[in-house]
């Protein structure tokens, strides 16, 4: 065992030697006496030079072999699909995950491309769009064409040339941030999908995208919002030990200890062996371990709270899934004289803010890191105008290095934040409500003349009812194709087909929606047939 005090007169007597030195000759001491220079070489490449290395070799391998193309994704407006649909296209997605040796990773530059899924609103016309290498656009059309046969893909020019790049300038003024989770560990999982049912109805989906593309819609001549979420594919397994790590602590179970390896491994042999021999010389004889301990994994389940249950199924649940490494970018540019922050960036932030499970995990936004308008204190225009260029020149090229680091998301969040909201709204009054039968009350009021019956109501008035709950935005409509559209003849002649197609689906959904209200009112008008009594009942004499 080491001696505390022999190290601590060893330090007095180190540090005694450059009492009578000066500062450079201390300096010199440490640099080439005791080659403190090699820890500032060491220091040099990791934190400078191999940054800025690995930085070039990435710009040079992307630009001589990668060109992106900008898809507009526009999905009819009866749209049946559930949101499961959108996150079977993000697992498809992961198709473009990828592996690298050593020599393509540092010497080539190749690395993991990434893509980048938006929502955005020119001047309250919104549009989904996806931004991917050009030697996956199958893959993303197969995507989308897979879960949404319908759908339709147009190629389109980029739209970030719409407004300026360098600010302040004297037409545009902007309010930039980027999102972030709200908790510090990154397997928390986000409020998703499957808890927006409608829990006393009739599990009917409430979709948080409405409000979000309702505030989108609404903004006018002049304003611009983009949602801009970076997505690059993670490995199979992601999250296996760091999130099962998390687990065993909430559960208060000890990891299991690491592997004594060969040595250890035949020192632990030779020591069992000499143990039992002993045992058999004095004639001892000792059985232990037999007895069954407690499952502590069971006991630590019986000692959590109903909330620290939903949170650990959550972790489990959000591990199992596919996952993206995701960064989520907001930037709301208005001219001037029509800014209106209550509506571009306060609206905007309260409808992200849905997705937030304060038991779990949220997203917010990270305001004192990345928000334009954060810095209060010294040389605030100017702080204030550099994070503002940084952010939108780091949207304009999609980067995935600029700003926050990038969080895992699992496919399940993200189809719950970037999803086509179904416009199919099932009018309550189509069904018929299911009762019984009974007798009447003793003692009820009678009335002198017999109340006036309504009579039920024509096909025509329950057809209606199906879309009276319809959003009033139309992300369905062709403003962008025909502005951004790479080759607007070939847009415009498909458009046709397209808008006849969805005609046709139109008239034979309403032709069926007429022909279940007929028959909704013919079995209100016959009543509810009485069931036969059951045969061989005993007869009472």
């Amino acid at each position: 065992m080491i001696d505390i005090n022999v190290i601590n007169q060893y330090l007095v007597d180190f540090f005694n030697q450059f009492s009578y030195m000066s500062t450079w000759e201390i300096i010199w001491n440490l640099m080439f006496v005791y080659q403190l220079w090699i820890l500032f070489i060491i220091i040099f490449l990791k934190y400078l030079l191999w940054p800025e290395y690995i930085q070039y070799i990435n710009d040079r391998w992307y630009d001589n072999n990668i060109s992106t193309v900008l898809l507009a994704i526009d999905v009819p407006k009866r749209n049946e699909q559930s949101v499961q649909a959108m996150e079977n296209f993000f697992d498809h997605l992961q198709g473009a995950h990828g592996t690298f040796n050593w020599w393509q990773t540092y010497i080539d530059g190749e690395f993991q491309l990434s893509f980048s899924c938006e929502l955005i609103s020119i001047e309250g016309n919104v549009q989904f769009l996806v931004r991917s290498p050009k030697h996956l656009r199958n893959l993303v059309e197969a995507a989308v064409y897979g879960q949404y046969p319908d759908a339709e893909i147009t190629e389109v020019e980029d739209y970030v040339n719409l407004v300026p790049k360098n600010y302040p300038n004297e037409t545009h003024d902007m309010w930039a941030c980027e999102f972030t989770l709200s908790a510090k560990e990154v397997y928390y999982p986000l409020k998703s999908y499957l808890k927006f049912q409608d829990r006393f109805g009739e599990q009917v989906f409430v979709d948080p995208m409405a409000a979000l593309l309702e505030t989108l819609s609404s903004i006018g001549p002049g304003e611009h919002i983009w949602i801009q979420y970076l997505l690059k594919p993670l490995e199979v397994g992601w999250g296996r030990k760091g999130g099962q790590k998390l687990i065993n602590k909430m559960l208060q179970i000890k990891e299991k200890a690491p592997s004594p390896g060969m040595i250890g491994t035949a020192l632990s042999g030779t020591s069992t062996l000499l143990s039992e021999f002993t045992q058999e010389l004095a004639g001892i004889s000792w059985t232990g371990g037999d007895e069954k301990k407690e499952d502590k994994a069971d006991a630590a389940m019986l000692r959590l709270s109903p909330y620290q249950r939903e949170l650990l199924e959550g972790i489990e649940r959000k591990i199992s899934k596919l996952a993206f490494n995701t960064k989520i970018r907001f930037i709301y540019v208005a001219e001037k004289k029509h800014m209106n922050k209550a509506v571009g960036v306060n609206a905007v932030i309260g409808a992200i803010k849905q997705w937030t499970d304060m038991n779990s995990n949220g997203l917010k936004p990270a305001l004192k890191e990345t928000g334009t308008n954060t810095p209060f204190y010294y040389l605030r225009n100017y702080r204030r105008n550099s994070r503002r260029n940084t952010i939108i020149a780091a949207y304009r090229k999609r980067d995935n290095i600029i700003g926050l680091k990038a969080k895992p998301l699992c496919s399940e969040e993200l189809a719950s934040l970037w999803h086509f909201p179904s416009m199919y709204v099932k009018a309550p009054l189509l069904k018929m409500t299911a009762f019984k039968k009974a007798a009447a009350p003793v003692g009820l009021p009678t009335l002198d003349e017999v109340p006036v019956v309504q009579p039920p109501a024509k096909a025509d008035e329950f057809a209606g009812e199906k879309t009276a709950f319809t959003p009033k935005f139309d992300y369905d409509n062709d403003k962008f194709e025909r502005q951004f559209a790479v080759d607007k003849k070939e847009y415009v002649e498909s458009r046709k087909e397209h808008e006849q197609r969805a005609a046709e689906l139109a008239s034979q959904d309403e032709t069926e929606l007429k022909k279940q209200a007929v028959k909704n009112i013919n079995e209100r008008k016959s009543g509810i047939k009485k069931k036969e009594p059951p045969a061989n009942l005993p007869s009472i004499e």
